[in-house]
């Protein structure tokens, strides 16, 4: 291999997980790690990729391949212990009648936090597999939604919650927006240089801006902040349905839409439930409502921030007008270019949305779709953010937060890619009649 020749990642992953002895059973026929084992174990709890994104993508540069295989060799007897506990948790789930969810993608996650916390099983191992078991899964199989169900069904606990939002809500503490923040981010999206992201970084400006949408001219001042950045109009971002952010609701049947800021506590639970695994429903609760409370429904300052980077480049992601997005950021026409070029946005613009399109009946669905392109990456944008929030994970360098919103343009237009294909094969049979 020459110098800078870069690698498969899931073959520098085999390489290195053939050098770890006693983890067959986490492992695949060919010796490697398991599809699961990565997804499961590997990439979020021994990696950190949501942290390290640089250290997920498919191919991995010289140092990249060796910084994945030193903490993969690093935690070496905690996997192993890993593998071990995965054995005992198996046999009490089949003694315990569990069949609710995946057996590897419940305990996989599972047997890493036993390993973490008493290394290789002893003889206290099976009765302390069941009770890890019986927490995760209720004490009557009921599993932990069905308890945050339960929980905030009771009327006078659910006065209370709703009360208490209200509080901390209103009496968050509002942070003006200084004049130099929209200079600190048209700096970070024109080349994401590290000294202007991180004075970007020490400012509350991810927090200010958040909290200013809850109060009269909150949304007029973002949209400004948009339009002086992107230089292009703020379009519907799909974060609140009015002027101002409403607060959100306990309970998700009391949702009056999907936008992103005014979704319910129960809502912002569920996925906090399956981030963080188990834990008491009313400490879960009580998080969720502070971080609720906070700027854009975040409560770390950085991860605001990185948001606010997310809303300022969305616009110019608009794949149906092309490349030629005229004199956008740096940073931003990249992306715009990375989606753009995919093959089915070409396709789809060509035979759908072009000045004279090949068909006369164009799907509306697939256009909107495109069209709104900008609100689907922020929702995707802010569903990773939380998930770093409950985590208490924070991506810190220029590259990090760089590589993360690459990721997720490209995740966005991935999911797309599945619709559009689908439209399109529908199609071909007016598409073929009219070319």
């Amino acid at each position: 291999m020459t110098a800078g020749q870069q690698q498969m990642r899931s073959a520098v992953l085999a390489r290195a997980w053939q050098r770890i002895p006693g983890v067959e059973v986490l492992s695949a026929g060919d010796g490697g790690p398991l599809t699961r084992t990565v997804k499961k174990i590997i990439d979020p709890l021994v990696v950190r990729t949501a942290a390290r994104p640089r250290l997920g993508r498919p191919l991995l540069d010289p140092a990249a391949a060796a910084e994945v295989t030193e903490l993969l060799l690093a935690d070496s007897a905690r996997l192993r212990a890993t593998a071990a506990w995965f054995t005992h948790l198996k046999r009490q789930r089949r003694a315990l009648r569990i069949t609710a969810g995946n057996v590897q993608d419940v305990c996989f996650p599972l047997a890493y936090e036993l390993a973490t916390g008493f290394g290789m099983p002893d003889a206290a191992a099976p009765e302390r597999a069941a009770a890890t078991l019986r927490e995760w899964h209720g004490e009557d199989g009921t599993a932990g939604v069905d308890q945050l169900s339960g929980y905030l069904a009771d009327p006078r606990t659910a006065a209370d919650l709703t009360a208490e939002l209200r509080r901390r809500w209103h009496s968050t503490p509002h942070s003006p927006v200084a004049a130099d923040f929209v200079a600190l981010l048209d700096a970070v999206v024109n080349g994401f240089p590290d000294d202007a992201w991180q004075a970007l970084a020490d400012t509350p400006a991810g927090h200010a801006f958040g909290l200013a949408l809850r109060q009269p001219g909150g949304t007029a001042l973002l949209a400004r902040a948009v339009g002086e950045v992107s230089g292009l109009p703020a379009p519907d971002l799909g974060l609140q349905r009015g002027e101002r952010t409403a607060v959100p609701p306990l309970n998700q049947r009391d949702e009056t839409g999907g936008e992103l800021l005014e979704r319910s506590i129960e809502r912002r639970v569920r996925a906090t439930l399956r981030r963080a695994g188990p834990g008491a429903i009313a400490d879960l609760v009580d998080e969720e409502l502070s971080r609720t409370a906070a700027g854009f429904g975040l409560g770390s300052p950085v991860l605001a921030t990185c948001f606010v980077l997310g809303v300022v480049l969305s616009p110019a992601l608009r794949p149906l007008d092309g490349t030629d997005s005229g004199d956008l950021p740096e940073f931003a026409r990249r992306l715009n270019a990375q989606i753009s070029r995919e093959g089915y946005v070409l396709y789809a613009r060509r035979a759908l949305a072009g000045s004279t399109p090949l068909t006369a009946h164009p799907d509306p669905e697939i256009l909107r779709e495109l069209r709104e392109f900008a609100k689907r990456f922020l929702a995707r944008l802010w569903v990773r953010l939380h998930g770093f929030d409950v985590s208490g994970e924070v991506p810190a360098a220029a590259a990090d937060i760089r590589d993360l919103l690459t990721g997720v343009v490209r995740s966005t237009s991935l999911d797309l890619r599945t619709k559009v294909r689908r439209a399109l094969v529908a199609s071909l049979p007016r598409l073929e009649a009219a070319s």
